[in-house]
Parts: C-alpha cells; sequence; structure tokens
C-alpha cells in the first residue's frame, strides 16, 4: 500500500542529487525492455485470447469518461446517498450520459458469462510491451519505468477502475431510486463479477483493491435491497421477487464464478522481490554498491516520484547493513512459500494460530525483501470477510424474497430453503466444526423470538454499533424487520449485542449482515440531523 508523502530535503548533496536527476530520467523513459522476470510475469497472462479480455473492452470506454462530479470523486463520497436522495440528482446526471452508460453498458457485457473456464479476464500486461498506444496514451496502463521495475510498478489503470466503482455504485442508487430496485441488484452482481475477475491479477494492490470491492458490493447490494423494504418495496413486485432466486445462485460463494477455493494469491510481488535481488546483489557476493540505492529509492517511490531525494539517501544509509547473496536467497523463498502454503489451508488450522514470516524476518538486514514484499496476510483476511459478505448477501435476499411473498418473516432461517436459496451454508467465522457441523448465520426477529420480561412484555432488542472512526451509536430495533449477523472475528454468538464489521473489530463483537450497517449509520445520521 503507498506510504505517505515526504518532504523533499533541501540539505542534499550535490553528488546526491546527480544520482536523483539520473533515476528520475530514467523513470520518465517511455518504453521499457523486458527481462525475464518481466517475460514470466506476462507470460502468466498469454493464454488469454483477445475477445476474452475485458480490458480491450472496458479501457477505451474508461478513457472517454466524464471525471464524476468533484465532491464525489471518493466512493466514500456517496455513502450519505440513498435511493431517491434529494443529493442524488446531480450524480444521476452524470451516470445516465452516454459515455457514463456504456461503461455501465459494458460491465454486463464482460460478466455474462459465468463458466469461469469461458469467462472474460482482465488480463492487459504489465510495462508498455503489447499494450495499446493509445493506452499509454491515456495513462490507462501499468508504468514499470525503464529497465522495467516489477517492485516499482505504478498501477495508473487503477485510477480510472476507481472511478468507474463510483460510477456503479451511484447508478445503482439511481436505479433503486427510480424503483428498479432489481436491476441495481443486478448491477451490483455484475461489477462483483468484474471485480473478481481483477482479484486474479498479479499484484498485491490489485488484489486486496478486487477483494474490497467485493466487499463493499455486496454492502451496497444490501443497502439498496434493505431501504427498498423500509419504502418502496419494489421486490414485493412479482416481476422483480421473482428473480431474487437467479441472483441468489449467481452469487454462491461456493461454487461457479466466485467459488472462494479458485483464488489464488497474486505472482507478481514474488517476481518483484526476485527480480530486485538480481538487480542489487553480486551473485554468491554482497550487495552491489553502485546501483542498490538508485534501485532501491525506485522501489520507495513508485507513487512518489519527488520521494526519491529522501529514498536514495535512506538506502546509501543502510547498503553496509545487508546481509548477503546466500542469506537473502534462503529468506526469499521461505517468505512467500509461507504464504503460499497457508493459503491452501482452514482458517482455523492450528497453523494459522503461528505469525507469518514476514512478521518476523529481519527487516534491516533484508531490506530488498522489507521493501518489495507487501503483507499478503491481509489477503487472508479480506477473503474470509468476503466468503462472509456473499454468503450473508444471498441469505439476506433468500429473506427478502420469503418475506415478500409470504408477507411474514420466515419462522427460522431455514424455512427459505429450498424455494429462496438452494441450502445454508457455513458462517465462515464461526469456528464449530467439530463432526463435520456446518454452523449457519444467526437469525431472529427482535421481540417475536426472544423472551419477555418479567411483566410478559416484548421489548426492542438492543444493539450497539461499532463504525469506522469511532462514530459508535445505539439503536433499537423492533419486530418490523429481521436479524442476521455472522458470529464474527471471535468466533462466539454474542446475539448482536454489539456489532463489528470493521477488519480490527473486538472480542464480544458480532458480524452484522441484516440491518446493513451503513444503513443504520445513514439513519443515524439523519436521526441527529447531518444528513438531510
Amino acid at each position: 500500500m503507498p506510504t505517505p508523502r515526504n518532504s523533499v530535503r533541501t540539505s542534499v548533496g550535490r553528488a546526491l542529487l546527480g544520482v536523483v536527476v539520473t533515476v528520475s530520467l530514467t523513470l520518465a523513459a517511455p518504453r521499457a525492455s523486458a527481462d525475464e522476470f518481466l517475460d514470466k510475469l506476462n507470460a502468466s497472462l498469454a493464454d488469454v485470447r483477445d475477445p476474452q479480455r475485458s480490458d480491450l473492452v472496458l479501457l477505451p470506454l474508461l478513457a472517454k469518461m466524464q471525471p464524476a462530479p468533484a465532491k464525489y470523486a471518493r466512493l466514500d463520497a456517496l455513502a450519505p446517498l440513498y435511493p431517491g436522495s434529494p443529493a442524488a440528482g446531480e450524480l444521476a446526471a452524470w451516470c445516465t450520459a452516454p459515455t457514463q452508460k456504456a461503461v455501465v453498458d459494458a460491465i454486463a457485457t464482460v460478466t455474462r458469462e459465468e463458466d469461469y473456464r469461458k469467462a472474460m479476464a482482465f488480463a492487459q500486461p504489465y510495462g508498455v510491451e503489447g499494450v495499446p498506444v493509445e493506452m499509454v496514451s491515456a495513462r490507462l496502463y501499468t508504468e514499470l519505468g525503464d529497465p522495467p521495475t516489477l517492485a516499482g510498478a505504478k498501477f495508473y489503470y487503477m485510477d480510472a477502475i476507481r472511478v468507474m466503482e463510483v460510477l456503479v455504485h451511484a447508478d445503482a442508487i439511481r436505479r433503486a431510486g427510480e424503483g428498479d430496485t432489481i436491476g441495481a441488484v443486478k448491477l451490483m452482481c455484475d461489477w462483483t463479477f468484474f471485480c473478481r475477475q481483477m482479484a486474479d491479477r498479479r499484484f498485491y494492490r490489485e488484489a486486496a483493491w478486487a477483494y474490497e470491492a467485493m466487499i463493499g458490493a455486496q454492502e451496497r447490494l444490501r443497502d439498496i435491497a434493505y431501504w427498498d423494504s423500509r419504502t418502496k418495496k419494489a421486490l414485493e413486485q412479482p416481476a422483480q421477487r421473482d428473480q431474487i432466486p437467479a441472483l441468489v445462485a449467481r452469487i454462491d460463494e461456493g461454487k461457479g464464478y466466485l467459488e472462494i477455493s479458485r483464488m489464488r494469491l497474486p505472482i507478481g510481488d514474488r517476481l518483484g522481490s526476485e527480480q530486485a535481488v538480481a538487480r542489487v546483489y553480486q551473485p554468491r557476493g554482497g550487495i552491489d554498491t553502485n546501483v542498490f540505492a538508485t534501485t532501491m529509492s525506485r522501489m520507495g517511490s513508485s507513487e512518489y516520484p519527488l520521494r526519491l531525494f529522501g529514498e536514495a539517501a535512506r538506502w546509501q544509509a543502510v547498503a553496509g547493513t545487508q546481509k548477503n547473496w546466500f542469506e537473502i536467497n534462503d529468506q526469499l523463498p521461505k517468505l512467500y512459500a509461507d504464504w503460499e502454503s497457508r493459503w491452501r489451508l482452514d482458517p482455523f488450522d492450528k497453523l494459522m494460530e503461528k505469525p507469518f514470516v514476514h512478521a518476523t524476518f529481519d527487516r534491516g538486514g533484508f531490506a530488498v525483501l522489507d521493501a518489495t514484499a507487501p503483507d499478503m496476510g491481509t489477503l487472508f483476511t479480506l477473503r474470509q470477510q468476503l466468503q462472509v459478505e456473499l454468503a450473508g448477501t444471498r441469505h439476506a435476499l433468500a429473506i427478502v424474497g420469503y418475506t415478500a411473498a409470504a408477507k411474514a418473516f420466515p419462522p427460522q432461517l431455514s424455512s427459505v430453503r429450498p424455494q429462496w436459496i438452494k441450502a445454508l451454508t457455513v458462517d465462515a467465522y464461526n469456528p464449530n466444526r467439530a463432526r463435520g457441523a456446518v454452523p449457519p448465520f444467526e437469525f431472529f426477529v427482535p421481540m417475536r423470538d426472544q423472551k419477555a420480561d418479567a411483566r410478559g412484555e416484548a421489548r426492542p432488542h438492543e444493539v450497539k454499533v461499532f463504525v469506522a472512526g469511532g462514530a459508535n451509536f445505539d439503536l433499537k430495533l423492533r419486530d418490523d424487520q429481521f436479524l442476521l449477523y455472522s458470529s464474527g472475528r471471535d468466533g462466539a454468538n454474542n446475539y448482536a449485542g454489539r456489532v463489528d464489521n470493521r477488519p480490527d473489530a473486538g472480542v464480544g463483537t458480532d458480524y452484522l449482515i441484516w440491518p446493513p450497517v451503513s444503513s443504520l449509520y445513514r439513519q443515524h445520521l439523519m436521526d441527529i440531523g447531518q444528513i438531510k
């Protein structure tokens, strides 16, 4: 992930300044020749034929997109908006303009095929070789510099992908506001499929974004369905309601296109580490002081070129403390093999209790690895959260469908099968797997399913909600809605008295699927007058 900017130090000597200028000129080179590491990386994408490449469809359209309205340039700026929100008018005009509509239509096209063996893939090569010159000119590619340096990759094209993400979420809000709730849900399903393509990209930063985007898509999907259940109730119309089972089946995390077990760790970062070692170390010796500082500074400042001044000076200072060629070539495979071997393990395997090698290796002596190996342990966390989100969303939609048809909440979670969901699936946070147990999500209707007090009266269910930024709040839920939740990261059922969906959720909290946390937080802000 990008590190904070450092100010340029004016005290850098003239000799060092000369080095930095040289590196800066190299970074600006328009084309780069490949080496064995880049060849291997791009060879992993070469078997995707052009008709199957979603990047060839989407990127030319993204080059023509109009920028989002300035105040909605970031996805988190959409948080206060809801379908029909007075503030959404400006976004609606942007979403429906021809250039943006073409992008949304294309997302449906590139995600239509659900057989992963035939489906499209985002397979743009890394670097400029093999990338259409128009895409390079539009900065819709990955810049590696000259010579190509994998660990210094600048994912220029991701800026446009993030704008596309804003577009998709904004258009889903617009559609739901116009009564096409099922269309909004379908759009978020399509977007999830596209983000699944991005999860197969070869670098950590690309994959981490994809996981986070899929998680965000599921939250938005439920937010839209929840809003509809409280207002328009468009999903109660047979024409929309009857499409729910197919959508539930489409986003199955246990099989098909989104199958969690098919996900793999990206290979680009390991190749980047191997390439860096090959460049800065003398075979069977120590580091090559002639190239160490310049090469390392390029990688450390990949997102912020002006940091080259401070980076070069820092690397020159640590050059004499580095381990030798034998030691780093012993450490590098241990580092990546640790992640790769554990990726295939169950999250509750005893081996997963041990810290990753990445958390314990000598960063000072293995500076090349410290600079080039991201913390891929984050992907383990994101993958498990994604599994919970996908399964939770499917169960929530199934309950919504059942309720729309029966005009009442299901008596128990299993009542939604097999009409609305083929089978209940496991709560991926729940560790209770003894004797083949498959613990489901927790479900109840407040007041209806809770014990009465001493007077025989049912009381609303009290919930404390923890959200990002510490803006926690309390609320009471009545029998006009249901609760669906996971045991959360502590693996215990806390009866949804405290809910926290953040990555660092504490002990004693559950992971809330329904009502969506984003919906509850927005309502909280409306109740205290911060949102009109």
